[in-house]
């Protein structure tokens, strides 16, 4: 169907060395749009070069989990530490400037501007910054390198990069997504980003694109990267996660390892069932 062969089962590296904590989440409320509780006492801690998954039945608190550690979310109680600072509750702009990427699960609705061309879609998280501008104006010769480069690295299928981002195959849109959230460092297409958060990476895409999503992911724990990753695929859990925290009415049922547990525990944890 791609045209190529498909890996389907991804060797994950063993990464040996102890890492500092990337973010710690420490007792954490919050509400949900309805101003019911949604996250109830969540605590775990996610290292660089770790990914924790998050299981749970869609509306057990998965969303509002993601939204609280890019700032999109206020917290009622608790506090979230990113790299030894408190950044609860605070802005979205300075999650961003700290290095926090975001996949959110929703691509053309949150993660894109579908009217806009891609080159535009591709610098939201860098246009702030040199050489992409220079004080109040943007500099389209510098856009357009720095589109192109990310568009080769992350074989990103597109006409031109002036080509609507809704016209591209939901791949595509994942993809260019990717490229710009993990490469949103301290400088333009320069230093990785330390927290990926990525909600349904590979959701509705084909067999060829999901297997470049999650061999991107996996290349970013390879850097050093913590990863925060939010999926509906058990399968994809038990693959590629080096822990997995179950969510069931906003609480953590228990954080275990892929090795140490089968599919059929972690749906009994999904139910509400809690482990030791």
């Amino acid at each position: 169907m791609v045209g190529r062969e498909v890996i389907f089962h991804i060797d994950k590296k063993e990464v040996s060395e102890v890492r500092e904590v990337v973010l710690d989440l420490r007792s954490v409320n919050a509400d949900n749009d309805k101003g019911l509780p949604a996250l109830k006492d969540v605590s775990f801690q996610i290292r660089g070069g770790e990914i924790l998954g998050i299981a749970g039945v869609a509306g057990n608190g998965q969303t509002e989990l993601a939204e609280v550690i890019t700032g999109l979310r206020p917290v009622i109680e608790g506090q979230v530490i990113f790299l030894g600072q408190d950044l609860t509750n605070r802005p979205p702009l300075t999650f961003i400037r700290k290095g926090v990427a975001h996949v959110p699960g929703d691509r053309l609705g949150v993660g894109l501007a579908g009217n806009l061309p891609v080159s535009d879609n591709l610098i939201m998280k860098a246009f702030r910054k040199r050489p992409i501008s220079n004080g109040p104006f943007l500099s389209r010769g510098s856009i357009g390198s720095f589109s192109k480069k990310l568009i080769k690295a992350f074989d990103v299928m597109t006409p031109s990069i002036e080509t609507p981002a809704r016209n591209l195959s939901g791949g595509n849109q994942q993809k260019a997504i990717l490229g710009r959230e993990i490469t949103s460092g301290d400088r333009a297409g320069g230093d990785y980003a330390p927290l990926l958060v990525a909600v349904y990476p590979s959701r509705g895409l084909d067999v060829g694109a999901i297997e470049a999503v999650r061999t991107a992911v996996l290349e970013q724990r390879q850097n050093g990267a913590a990863i925060l990753l939010i999926s509906e695929d058990l399968e994809e859990l038990m693959t590629i996660s080096d822990r997995i925290a179950v969510l069931h009415g906003g609480e953590v049922m228990g954080v275990v390892e892929p090795a140490d547990i089968d599919i059929e525990e972690l749906g009994l944890m999904m139910a509400g069932e809690r482990r030791q």
